[in-house]
Parts: structure tokens; sequence; C-alpha cells
């Protein structure tokens, strides 16, 4: 059947972007079988002039015509479908970063986006059956609000923004999209919450408390008295323990197993009597502490560590044991997590008397301003007692 002049459409549409340099013309080029115009390209004709040269970008447009297929594009796909392809191991995006860029996205890191998808973007109904293409910021904005009503947290909101627009914006710069539908999106309210830390009082219950699991309490302590991360401890070997010092040189990343330590800085770290007695009961619960194997080796597989459920509810059980003001209501709300061991060590350190070219040597910080983020003096100090100090300092009883 033959179109009518009224069905009939213009093989392309013309119109002005801005760019690096000036005012280009593109043509939005019509997809008979889609019935749409799903193909643009740049003319490369920089609009100026009386007339902006439109008719120079008209004759170059015709001439683009018989070059154009309309093969299916990104830009045609269900918007979850486009997601789940471009954060794939083997998506043209990360074999771009790796092979053109030189900068290789983590597996850790694509994980998270993939995780990001199926957990937190898949479940909401207002994206399901949506076209890339069909995207709009309001689609974007009644996201947020769903899911900020399911209790996320501006951070996990603002990562899952990540998320979907790095996807879109590979389209955009692939000239598969027209619009970017996240140019007016601000980023949720992130009010983060500050890490909290054990008191020197709780210290000392800490390490006067009876040892019930030997496994949940060294994991504690590399944490609280030697400041290590929980990679770190992960990727702790039989083999890098050395009379009284810890060679740390691994650290075991989620998906992607062993790595270097964090930064790439091999260190140094002494531990206290304490820390080595809890080694010792551990290794006596080891059937082969060899130097290679992981010293809390997981129990299903000896060739890989503990899981971080593990280090979660070690430091649950552990604090628990601190009385009331550890409880695991109170862990919650103070949020005592595994790092804040690590913040514990380095506040508490710090207040004992280390100096600070010290602690950055333990610690493995880069510079004092990082190591001062980890430091909450106004949490541990007794105030009562520095008054006291003041009055006999002068003179008053």
């Amino acid at each position: 059947m033959l179109e009518s002049p009224l069905q009939r459409r213009n093989p392309y549409t013309l119109y002005k972007k801005k760019t690096g340099i000036g005012l280009i013309w593109y043509a939005r080029f019509w997809n008979k079988k889609a019935k749409k115009y799903t193909v643009t390209r740049s003319t490369g004709i920089i609009a100026k002039g009386k007339k902006e040269r439109k008719r120079e970008a008209e004759l170059k447009a015709n001439k683009m015509i018989s070059e154009i297929h309309f093969e299916m594009g990104a830009v045609d796909f269900n918007f979850i479908l486009y997601l789940e392809n471009f954060w794939k191991p083997d998506s043209p995006y990360i074999k771009e970063c790796k092979n053109i860029k030189k900068r290789p996205l983590s597996v850790y890191y694509t994980q998270l986006n993939r995780d990001n998808i199926r957990l937190h973007i898949k479940p909401y109904f207002g994206l399901n059956n949506l076209i890339l293409r069909e995207l709009t910021a309001g689609h974007i904005k009644d996201w947020m609000v769903w899911a900020a009503d399911k209790g996320m947290s501006g951070r996990y909101i603002n990562n899952c923004l990540n998320t979907m627009r790095v996807a879109v914006r590979y389209a955009i710069d692939r000239e598969e999209l027209n619009k970017d539908p996240f140019r007016n999106i601000k980023p949720a309210a992130d009010i983060p919450k500050d890490k909290g830390v054990l008191t020197p009082a709780e210290r000392t219950k800490l390490l006067n408390a009876k040892v019930i699991n030997p496994r949940s309490r060294l994991a504690v302590l590399l944490g609280l008295c030697c400041g290590l991360r929980r990679g770190e401890v992960r990727g702790l070997k039989w083999g890098d323990i050395d009379n009284g010092l810890i060679h740390l040189t691994h650290n075991y990343v989620k998906y992607e197993g062993l790595k270097k330590p964090k930064c790439g800085k091999t260190r140094t770290v002494p531990y206290p009597a304490v820390v080595e007695k809890a080694f010792e009961e551990v290794r006596k619960m080891t059937i082969n502490p060899a130097p290679e194997s992981f010293v809390l080796e997981s129990m299903e597989s000896a060739d890989k560590p503990m899981g971080e459920t593990f280090f979660r509810n070690a430091v649950r059980r552990e604090l628990e044991k601190i009385g009331p003001s550890a409880a695991r209501s109170e862990q919650k709300k103070r949020n005592l997590t595994f790092h804040s061991l690590r913040h514990s060590f380095i506040t508490l350190g710090r207040l004992d008397g280390m100096s600070d070219l010290e602690m950055l040597a333990i610690a493995g910080h880069s510079s004092i301003e990082m190591m001062n983020r980890y430091t909450h003096a106004e949490k541990v100090i007794d105030f009562r007692a520095i008054r006291r100090k003041l009055d006999k300092a002068v003179g008053v009883t």
C-alpha cells in the first residue's frame, strides 16, 4: 500500500548540537520499518554565518542517506537488558577501557554494578518495559523516590545512578542516543555516618574478655591492635608472620582473590603479645599451617580465606562482650563495624603517644591528612580527667 502524503516522512531532519568546536549540524534519519527516526549522524558542518550553512548540511545529509543502515541499535533495546549487557565482563565498554583507554575496570567494580542492577534497579517496575531511547529524567527521579522509600541511603542511590549514567552516556558518546536524561539529575543528599570507635576502657575490656572463638578473637585483634583492613586480614598467610612482625604483602579482594595491598604498598606491622597469643591459639586449630596457607582459612575450602560474613559475625560476637555500650543494638547505632577497629587503632594509638611517622608507616596511609580522617579523639578522650589535670596545673584542688 502506498503511503499517503500525510504518512510520508522526510528521510532526515536537521538540528544543531553544541560541541567543543561550536554548533554542528546533525541529521536524524527516518527508519521506515521502525516508523521513527532511529539513527543520528554528524554532518560535520559548523553552523555559522547568516544562513548558518544549512544548505551545505542538507547536501551532506542527502549524500549520507545511502550509507545509513537501520539495524537494531542499543537505543532500541529494553533499558534493563541494555544495562545488563553493558556491564558484562566482555562488553564493548569494558573492552574499550582495557584495550583502548588502558584503564581496565576491576572485577569488583563491574560486579558491584551488576549487583546494583539486579538488587536495586531491575525490581523497580517503572523501568522494566522501557526502551532506552524512551528514558527520561522523570523516570530516573521516580526511581530515586522509590529507592529512598525502600530505605536506601544517599550513597547507595548515587552508586546506582552511576551504574545507569555511565551506560547511558556511553550510548550518547557513540551518537546512538540524542538526549541525556541525566543532564539535570542531581545526586541524592549523602550524609555519611561517622565511623564508630572504641574507647580505651572498651579496648581493655575486650582484651581481657574470655576467648570463646579463637578465630573471631584473632580477626578482631588484627584490626584493633594492628590496624589491618579486612582484606588484609583475609589475605594474611602464615609465611607473612615472623617473630613479632607481619610482613603485609597481600590483600584479598571480593570477586578477584589475592591482590597487592591497597594502594600497592607493602608494609611491616608489629603486633603485641596479645596478638601473638591469639596467633598461637589459631595455629593449634589449623591442620596444616604451611607458609602459603591462609591464617584464617575457609572451613569449606583451604585455598580461600574466611568470607565477609565471618568478619561481620566476629565483630558482633566480640564486641558484645564489652557490655551494654556495645550490645548488638548499640553497635548499629554507633556504626561499629570491622573497619571501626582500624579507626580505633589509629585514634587510640595516637592517644597512647605513637608518633605520626610511626602511625603512617604501620597504617599504610599516604598522608597525615588521610590519617586525620581516621582519628576521632573527641569520642575517646575523658574530658573530666582532663579537667582534673587542668585544675591541678593551675593549683585548684
